[in-house]
């Protein structure tokens, strides 16, 4: 298990990474309405899971904006207006769009692209089939706006801190986790970080012919 948990680590950093990267560099070269539309499936996920959420805990929210805008020199594509509410509920509204995004990739690779996470056999040459090409559009977009701010990239750590502080108490403690439980957390950890590495993979398509144009 604790395999399955470095690699869903290893994978949410580089997928972090690549994007940031990939953004960038696509920033400088095309048009910011341009790359908004070319985002704009994944950020209208990412702004309503944090509307969604908030109504559902029944927290206020007010508008949901999605244009791009400068605000205090930072960039926003998108935006949702939450009331003020308990640290607790604020971190479930904060972490939504990564599970709603997670969800949303997972549909996509499983039923969209084909993939059986539980015989896993990838190839890239599959990404380049016409039946395939707007799935894999769409993990593009949706992978990308996982960590639109920094607000964000806090929430969506925050579980994560929280279950490696639970699994070090155990181990300082000399408790261990129920033996039919390991397999189920093992398996759903590789399952994430096989769903990162194929939207870094997506990434990676794009990037490094970019940063290659940019050397010449």
């Amino acid at each position: 298990m604790l395999l399955s948990l470095f690699l869903f680590i290893l994978s949410s950093i580089l997928l972090f990474l690549s994007s940031q990267s990939l953004l960038s560099r696509l920033f400088r070269i095309l048009p910011l309405n341009l790359l908004f539309f070319l985002l704009l499936p994944g950020i209208f996920l990412h702004e309503f899971s944090h509307i969604l959420m908030a109504e559902l805990l029944r927290v206020k929210t007010g508008e949901l904006k999605l244009k791009p805008e400068f605000a205090n020199g930072h960039l926003t594509l998108g935006s949702a207006q939450i009331a003020l509410t308990d640290p607790f509920r604020l971190t479930l509204i904060g972490t939504a769009p990564f599970i709603t995004g997670i969800l949303a990739l997972w549909l996509l690779l499983r039923f969209g692209l084909g993939i059986n996470f539980d015989n896993f056999n990838f190839e890239i040459p599959s990404l380049f089939r016409i039946s395939s090409l707007g799935f894999g559009y769409l993990v593009f977009a949706i992978s990308n706006t996982l960590f639109s701010s920094p607000s964000d990239l806090q929430s969506a750590s925050i579980p994560l801190i929280l279950v490696l502080i639970i699994f070090g108490a155990f181990k300082l403690a000399n408790f261990n986790l129920p033996p039919t439980l390991i397999p189920y957390l093992s398996n759903f950890f590789f399952i994430l970080a096989i769903i990162f590495f194929i939207s870094l993979t997506i990434n990676l398509i794009f990037l490094l012919p970019l940063k290659y144009l940019r050397r010449r």
